[in-house]
């Protein structure tokens, strides 16, 4: 998989570079399961995640889903790729979950998310907003991280 990742990488597009790295993740995820990724993968793995359903819908889209399950491994992908400001919106909406943890069971995870959106209405909103504002670079920043942790990708 190094060698997939490293022709990744010399892709020009960014975009394309990217949505390269996350197929040969997701295919070892897929096969393998979320564990057996490498924490350089589960980096990878979470800041697409991340971007996906912010895209499909805002923090509502990202704790709705499995990824949001994973929110506590994003905020450390976040960490790990510099992303801060992203890092502190994710951070924030965390901190408002029961004792700032978010749980994996799916429905649970989704009661208490939609009682946190019920009653901060209007920060959620501002948080998913200023995602928009400030995630531009999380691409070129994974792709850094990917380049300079490509003796992780296996």
């Amino acid at each position: 998989m190094n060698v997939e990742i490293q022709a990744a990488l010399e892709v020009a597009d960014e975009t394309d570079s990217f949505l390269q790295i996350t197929d040969v993740i997701y295919d070892k995820e897929a096969e393998q399961g979320y564990s057996a990724l490498s924490d350089a993968e589960k980096t990878v793995f979470c800041i697409d995640g991340l971007l996906r359903e912010m895209e499909n819908g805002g923090f509502s889209q990202f704790f709705h889903h499995d990824v949001g399950a994973l929110a506590h491994d994003t905020l450390e992908s976040l960490e790990r790729i510099k992303a801060r400001d992203t890092h502190a919106l994710l951070e924030k909406l965390v901190a408002m979950f029961p004792d700032a943890t978010v749980p994996t069971d799916e429905d649970e995870r989704v009661d208490q998310f939609d009682q946190i959106e019920s009653e901060h209405a209007d920060e959620v909103s501002a948080l998913d907003d200023r995602f928009y504002d400030v995630s531009d670079g999380l691409v070129a920043q994974t792709l850094q991280f990917v380049s300079k942790n490509l003796k992780d990708f296996y």
